[in-house]
């Protein structure tokens, strides 16, 4: 193997449990260093996807590889994917340092060692002083930290990652987003990251991989899958997308909310006419909900001096455009 090949291949794999496929044909490559995000909605497969990396299940057909070693009967334990769970799986009856120093225990490497590189880790991950404090003594971020410090002490080539921030609050999501990417830059492994949200999955990510109904429906950059969906389902599932019909048949346009324009009077050719339904505030600005012509829901992006120049009342008449350059043509599904 060379650095340039990828350091896990799926090919054509498959997973079904009696007669659900879970994942029906699968071919992915994930390069070494590389940090790639897998969404998609409840039951898309991504989850599967991962434990079939991690070794926890066996696929019913197809090949997984790391390092160009077929992986399929491997176990999980060694198979070196160290994967940090949604519910973080820490050991209540071992304090913080005896957590971190679980995998390197179960290695059989020497006390001293244990305790050296279990300390270098807590420090890193902003931990010194926690290491006699039991696991129902941390906050929820704190023990997040502990499960990635347990994780990496081993220091893996690679990180598995099921919806690992899905039970923290708002504020902690964002602080360990940054954690998450920091350590992954600087410690150059490969991150494999599984999450159902879309701001996680394109703040960290090199690649995104959507999933839907066990297949693939679209691998990029973040940006790439936010500005240029392949299809419907992908549009759909971003979200903050208006999708209408193309000048030709079987295509159809894909406008960002956040590229179309309001205007409170008819600027000429080319701007729908839409009635105002209502707003919904969204963080970085006012997501406005219209009916457009035959009852086609278009949404917009305004920030609050739009909207309060606007100043929409329900049923109100407003004209939406965009930019030429703003309208991604996609075929239609």
């Amino acid at each position: 193997m060379t650095d340039t090949d990828p350091l896990v291949r799926f090919s054509g794999v498959r997973k079904t449990y009696g007669t659900f496929e879970a994942v029906k044909h699968l071919d992915l490559d994930i390069g070494r260093g590389e940090f790639v995000a897998i969404m998609g909605p409840s039951g898309c497969g991504k989850t599967t996807t991962l434990r079939m990396l991690a070794g926890l299940e066996e696929p019913t057909a197809g090949e997984i590889t790391i390092d160009g070693k077929r992986m399929n009967e491997v176990s999980a334990h060694d198979r070196d994917t160290p994967l940090v769970w949604q519910s973080l799986a820490l050991f209540p009856f071992l304090n913080v340092k005896e957590n971190v120093e679980f995998g390197l225990k179960m290695r059989g490497v020497p006390k001293p060692d244990r305790h050296g590189r279990a300390m270098l880790w807590l420090e890193r991950l902003g931990l010194k002083g926690f290491e006699t404090r039991r696991i129902d003594q941390l906050s929820g971020g704190q023990r997040q930290r502990v499960a990635l410090a347990r994780s990496l002490v081993t220091e893996p080539r690679m990180l598995l990652l099921d919806e690992p921030l899905s039970a923290l609050d708002a504020h902690l999501v964002i602080r360990m987003q940054g954690v998450l990417t920091r350590l992954q830059k600087e410690l150059g492994i490969t991150f494999v990251y599984v999450t159902h949200s879309q701001s996680e999955a394109f703040a960290m990510a090199d690649r995104v991989v959507i999933m839907g109904h066990g297949e693939i429906a679209q691998i990029g950059k973040p940006q790439e899958i936010f500005r240029a969906p392949k299809n419907r389902f992908v549009a759909e599932f971003v979200g903050r997308n208006n999708i209408l019909p193309g000048k030709t048949p079987g295509q159809e346009i894909v406008v960002a909310a956040d590229r179309m324009q309001v205007s409170a009077s008819d600027p000429g050719e080319g701007a729908l006419p839409a009635e105002f339904l209502s707003e919904e505030f969204a963080g970085t600005g006012i997501i406005c909900y219209f009916e457009g012509p035959e009852g086609v829901e278009l949404k917009a992006q305004v920030t609050e001096d739009q909207l309060e120049n606007l100043a929409p009342e329900p049923g109100q008449r407003f004209w939406l455009t965009w930019a030429p350059g703003a309208a991604h043509v996609m075929a239609g599904t």
